[in-house]
C-alpha cells in the first residue's frame, strides 16, 4: 500500500508526465514510461520520479548525443529501467493441438471467465516471430462475461482485440474455438484497439451455456478502479489463477501489434507486479483475462507483460467497457440462452 505522501507526490508528477511521455517515448529505443520510485544502484531510494523503460540499456557512452533520457524533468527525476512489453497470447502451428494447459470446459456445461479462446483463422508467421515460417493458430482467454447495450439475448465473452481480431483482415462473424476441443462455440461481436483500450467481445454460442464465476477466484461482483498497493488475482489459460499487486495506473506503453497494425501505444494502464516468491503473474496465452480484487470486482484486462512473466499490464476496466458498449454480467445478473 502506498503512503499518502507517496500518492500525493504522484500527484503533482502526473501533469508533469502526461506533458513530456511523447517526447520520451520518441527517444530511441524508449518503450514505456510511467511513475514510480526511483532506483540507485538497484535498491529503491523512497523518492516518487518518472520511471523510463527501454528494450536494452546501454553504457552512457554509447548513446547517441541528445536522445539519453534526461536525469530530470522539470525538477522531477527520472530512472531508467530494461523492460520491453510484449502481447501475452500464443502462437501453435495451425495443424497441431493449441492446448497449454489442458483445460477445456465442457460444452454441456459453462463457459466461465478464463477458458481458452482461439480464433478459428490462423494467421501466416516467419522466424523471428516464430520459429519455423508457417500458419499458426493464436491462442488467448476469455476473461469475464457481458452483456450489450440494451441487453441482448446472446451473452458475450471479453477477451483482446490482439487475440479475437488478430490482424486488420478481422470481420465481426469471425468464429472461435475452445482450443482444447476444437469446438466453435462463439462469433466474434466487437472490438477495439485505440489509445486506452485493447479489447474485444464474442458472443456466445445459442445453447452454451455461461456462469460469471471465475474458477479459483470466485463470482465477478462488478467493476472499480485499480489503485497502487492494491492486491490482485487474475484467471488466464496459459498460467492458471495467479495473484499480483498494482504497482501503478499511470504507465504509457509501446506494444508491437505485428506487420499488419504496428507499433501502438496505450496510456495510462494499470502496471501489476509479482512478488519474486510468487513465482510469475503471466505467461503467453493470459491475455484477456481480467484483473479482480479481493472482493470480486474487475479493475483490468490483461493484454501485454514482460517476457519474465513477473509484470503485467492491463487496460482499466472501465475504458474497456465503456469503448465497446458492454456491461459485466455479474453473480445476480446471470443470463440464460
Amino acid at each position: 500500500m502506498l503512503s499518502i505522501r507517496e500518492l500525493r507526490d504522484r500527484a503533482v508528477i502526473r501533469p508533469i508526465k502526461r506533458a513530456v511521455e511523447d517526447q520520451l517515448l520518441d527517444l530511441p529505443g524508449v518503450t514505456a514510461v510511467d511513475i514510480g520510485e526511483k532506483r540507485t544502484a538497484g535498491r529503491f531510494t523512497g523518492e516518487q520520479g518518472i520511471v523510463v523503460s527501454v528494450a536494452r540499456k546501454r553504457p552512457p557512452d554509447r548513446v547517441w548525443p541528445g536522445t539519453h533520457v534526461p536525469p530530470d524533468v522539470l525538477g522531477i527525476p527520472t530512472d531508467v529501467i530494461e523492460e520491453k512489453p510484449l502481447l501475452q497470447h500464443a502462437h501453435t502451428c495451425a495443424e497441431e493441438s493449441v492446448a497449454l494447459r489442458g483445460r477445456g470446459f465442457a460444452h454441456d456445461g459453462a463457459v466461465t471467465g478464463g477458458d481458452g479462446l482461439a480464433p478459428c483463422r490462423s494467421v501466416q508467421l516467419a522466424p523471428p516471430d516464430a520459429r519455423y515460417a508457417g500458419r499458426y493458430r493464436r491462442t488467448g482467454t476469455l476473461g469475464a462475461l457481458v452483456v450489450g447495450h440494451p441487453p441482448a439475448v446472446a451473452t458475450m465473452g471479453l477477451t483482446t482485440f490482439d487475440v479475437a481480431c488478430l490482424d486488420d483482415g478481422w470481420a465481426v462473424g469471425d468464429r472461435m474455438v475452445d482450443p482444447d476441443t476444437g469446438h466453435v462455440y462463439a462469433d466474434l461481436a466487437r472490438g477495439a484497439l485505440s489509445g486506452r483500450v485493447d479489447a474485444a467481445a464474442v458472443t456466445l454460442g445459442r445453447g452454451v451455456g455461461h456462469s460469471p464465476v471465475i474458477p479459483g477466484i470466485g463470482p465477478v461482483t462488478g467493476q472499480c478502479a485499480a489503485y497502487p498497493g492494491e492486491p490482485v488475482r487474475k484467471c488466464g489459460y496459459g498460467s492458471g489463477v495467479t495473484s499480483g499487486v498494482v504497482t501503478s495506473v499511470d504507465v504509457t506503453l509501446r506494444v508491437d501489434h505485428g506487420a499488419a497494425l504496428g507499433v501502438r501505444v496505450l496510456r495510462e494502464q494499470i502496471r501489476i507486479d509479482c512478488p519474486a516468491s510468487a513465482g510469475c503473474f503471466l505467461r503467453p496465452g493470459d491475455a484477456g483475462g481480467v484483473v479482480v480484487n479481493h472482493d470480486g470486482r474487475v479493475v483490468g484486462l490483461l493484454f501485454a507483460g514482460t517476457r519474465s512473466g513477473m509484470t503485467g499490464f492491463a487496460s482499466p476496466i472501465v475504458d474497456v467497457l465503456a469503448e465497446l458498449d458492454v456491461e459485466l454480467c455479474v453473480l445476480h445478473r446471470q443470463l440464460q440462452v
